[in-house]
């Protein structure tokens, strides 16, 4: 957690240790004596947990008083590597000593309101803040970042690490037998599900250029698109758009002919138009209700072998064509050319066979040249090269893994021409990518928020995701594996592959006794993926990796149960280490994602107390990551990782047991005194103004005045108690409890601030926040104990 600060007093001590993790607002605490009376220098008030939920106090001179210690060369521990806050303007030891003789008195005081037992029983020798966040410090930035390119594409040239899809797409724009399209970043949704789904006639009399449904051989959708036939090698032409809108694009192969005169016939047949460099065709405005050319684009046509020529023109010679005009001198680079070519119809084809059947297949312009036969990416910058890989996971997801499986990836530019990024250079991208490069998300999606999000959208998420296959994961250690789930995102199953088999080695690794101490491989790797989840800052890919972690956790615990591992079959190719088939089985290898489209995380009913209940997983080590984000999504999925510890550990139920005790107590005094209550008011509502703490309204007046804030507080207190009385806080149930308490709640204050102790939640988590946190907590322990019903 961020800025853990211990202050050594010498007046009081106290065999208690301090037991806290986030506060925020103390509805029974006591203002300082100098309050009011304090320089400007002073930083705002904080709030600090002493001892137990029973002893909350506003503080406004701690944290200077650290600062003191600080520069003294005292206390400034931290359980976080980012420092504490500092401040400039140090007091003078004088100061530091009044600080004491004041706060002493104070907590004689308090000490006689909460039942204290004199000088010697109540305050520890040191204090620390805990659950205080007073600046985001976010997780140090990485070498590299998008803009930077990936040089070891640019240097590669070797053919013979080509595979034969590779060769052929090469050798096909080599001899101006491919085209190629580009496509607008937020386009590719609509572009990709044209291919299965055709669109109606635009006009009520037949055209050439309709689309034709899917029908016998022709597996796909086949409509006519614009794209441009670049010269040989790619080189000297700029394709249509700009490169940061419209980052990748696709290669389209065209039929082969005997020889142009064969090709210019079937063009003129099939109304294949085509326009040189320079010229817009716009056919979108451009073509009449019967499908005709009009305003002077019937004129301007040429066939694409005359296109061909020009591109020849553009490599060879210096004065050329442009426009029909003749450019002198030549130029850097041209204007793209434009080819109206029907594509889909049959598959993705290599070598004259359908890649997904191995049949013999022909490409025609009549019904369609095919899938694409490679992608292609305009920069040789990691952030468009992560883009390709996620265009490609798109592409199998819509139109299915046998068609794109090894489909050629490609860096075309005008001036360097065409370079294939193969399998080693994928492999030498993903291992920099995971170790050096600042994870991003699709700049799509960076404004989806956990109440914004747009349906599209999240389908974008879903179907980009990276699949880290086999090959992936021998190249790459699972830690690296798991910082580009986090990162970049992947899918549930090969995430799950990667868990499964960390949790199989710690398993292997305690039954062969060799490890002294218990293995953690499981919880390491998790909370590399989650790092770099925040520094991505998506929270999509984090929950994922939060569920998945309880499934395989949940797995290795019923092993353990059922006592069946033994050190020679415990292998990663050994049927106990298959858990996909039990843990993906839950969604027939839907993505949990989804699952969580509309709701953060599952609705929480009395079904799930029919569920055989499951221990939360090993705890994780996210306080460092809470104090390093402020993201809503974030924050939840984190929080949720904190739950699941505090239930793990103990925590939960130590902290409920004092929270119920404390609010009781509360309530005692607070019906014998109205000052008491008044009190409670005054420095409840100065800590919301003075800190921005995250309640959603200020505190009511009239609560205090009236009995209404006792008798919440009442209840609160009595629901703590049956959940302690029902539960042993280690299953679903307590989150039920808890979940219950949430969503009866309005406005709440002491009980937010001990519901956040309970959980070792901060001070930035309202209401909502912890909700979500429980409610996710909830699905996993609730999907990890409905895997093996």
């Amino acid at each position: 957690m961020n800025g853990v600060v211990k202050i050594p007093l010498t007046r009081r001590r106290s065999n208690t240790s301090v037991g806290s993790s986030g506060s925020q607002e103390s509805d029974h605490s006591l203002s300082h004596p100098n309050v009011g009376t304090t320089s400007n220098a002073l930083q705002p008030p904080i709030l600090v947990y002493h001892e137990s939920a029973r002893s909350i106090v506003f503080r406004d001179h701690l944290r200077r008083t650290a600062d003191i210690e600080q520069s003294e060369g005292g206390y400034a521990a931290s359980s976080s590597p980012e420092p504490s806050p500092t401040n400039n303007n140090l007091e003078t030891k004088a100061d530091h000593e009044h600080f004491e003789e004041d706060y002493s008195m104070e907590l004689s005081v308090m000490n006689a309101l909460f039942g204290g037992s004199g000088s010697g029983g109540l305050m520890s020798e040191r204090i620390t803040i805990q659950g205080f966040t007073p600046n985001i410090v976010p997780l140090p930035l990485l070498e590299l970042g998008p803009n930077d390119e990936f040089l070891p594409l640019l240097d590669s040239h070797d053919r013979n690490l080509w595979t034969s899809a590779e060769r052929e797409v090469v050798d096909l724009l080599d001899s101006q037998c491919a085209v190629v399209k580009t496509i607008k970043n937020n386009d590719w949704t609509d572009f990709l599900h044209r291919f299965k789904s055709p669109h109606p006639p635009k006009g009520q009399y037949p055209d050439d250029h309709n689309d034709i449904p899917p029908n016998g051989d022709y597996k796909f959708n086949s409509f006519v698109t614009s794209t441009t036939l670049l010269p040989a090698g790619g080189k000297k032409m700029r394709c249509y758009g700009a490169a940061a809108v419209y980052t990748s694009g696709i290669v389209f192969a065209l039929p082969k002919f005997p020889d142009a005169e064969a090709e210019n016939k079937k063009v003129e047949s099939t109304r294949t138009w085509s326009w040189p460099s320079g010229y817009s065709a716009k056919t979108e405005f451009n073509v009449d209700s019967r499908g005709n050319l009009i305003n002077g684009r019937q004129e301007a046509l040429v066939p694409l072998s005359t296109l061909r020529e020009y591109n020849n023109d553009y490599l060879t010679k210096e004065d050329y064509m442009i426009a029909g005009r003749v450019v002198k001198g030549g130029l850097q680079t041209v204007p793209y050319n434009e080819a109206f070519v029907r594509v889909g119809g049959v598959g993705r084809l290599v070598n004259g066979k359908d890649v997904a059947s191995g049949l013999d297949t022909r490409r025609s312009l009549e019904k369609g040249v095919g899938l694409p036969v490679a992608l292609f990416v305009r920069t040789a910058t990691f952030g468009h090269l992560i883009s390709l890989l996620r265009t490609r996971a798109r592409l199998m997801h819509v139109w299915g893994q046998a068609q794109i499986q090894d489909i050629p990836l490609l860096y075309i530019s005008p001036a360097q021409g065409i370079r294939v990024l193969t399998a080693k250079l994928q492999h030498e991208l993903l291992q920099i990518a995971s170790r050096g490069l600042n994870p991003f998300q699709n700049p799509l999606l960076h404004k989806t928020t956990i109440d914004n999000t747009d349906e599209k959208q999240l389908e974008t998420k879903l179907e980009e995701l990276i699949d880290l296959d086999g090959s992936i994961r021998e190249m790459l250690t699972p830690g690296e594996c798991v910082r580009l789930a986090g990162g970049f995102g992947a899918t549930d199953e090969s995430i799950a592959q990667i868990l499964n088999d960390a949790m199989i080695q710690d398993k292997n690794s305690q039954l062969a006794g060799e490890l002294k101490s218990e293995s953690h491989r499981l919880q390491d790797i998790v909370n590399e993926g989650l790092a770099h989840a925040v520094r991505s800052g998506d929270y999509y890919t984090s929950r994922q990796l939060l569920i998945l972690y309880t499934l395989v956790a949940s797995e290795g615990h019923q092993m353990d149960a059922d006592e069946k591992p033994k050190v020679a079959t415990l292998t990663e190719s050994g049927p106990e280490a298959n858990i996909l088939t039990r843990t993906m089985s839950l969604d027939s290898g839907a993505l949990l994602l989804k699952r969580q489209a509309q709701s953060f995380g599952l609705t929480i009913n009395a079904e799930n107390s029919i569920l055989p209940p499951r221990p939360p997983p090993p705890p994780l080590d996210t306080d460092r990551l809470r104090s390093a984000t402020n993201s809503d999504g974030l924050l939840a999925v984190l929080g949720a990782a904190q739950v699941l510890k505090s239930m793990r550990d103990g925590s939960a139920k130590r902290h409920t047991e004092e929270s119920f005790l404390a609010v009781e107590e509360w309530c005692e005094y607070a019906e014998q005194s109205m000052a008491f209550r008044l009190a409670s008011w005054r420095d409840q509502r100065a800590a919301q103004g003075d800190l921005k703490i995250a309640f959603q309204k200020d505190s009511s007046f009239m609560a205090f005045v009236s009995n209404k804030a006792i008798s919440n507080r009442k209840s609160f207190a009595k629901q703590l108690r049956d959940a302690a009385k029902q539960t042993d806080f280690s299953d679903v149930r307590f989150l039920t409890a808890i979940f219950e308490m949430i969503s009866k709640m309005h406005s709440p204050c002491l009980r937010l601030e001990l519901l956040q102790f309970v959980l070792g939640l901060d001070n930035r988590y309202s209401i909502a926040h912890v909700k979500r946190s429980v409610e996710l907590a909830a699905t996993c322990l609730s999907i990890s104990a409905s895997t093996t019903v």
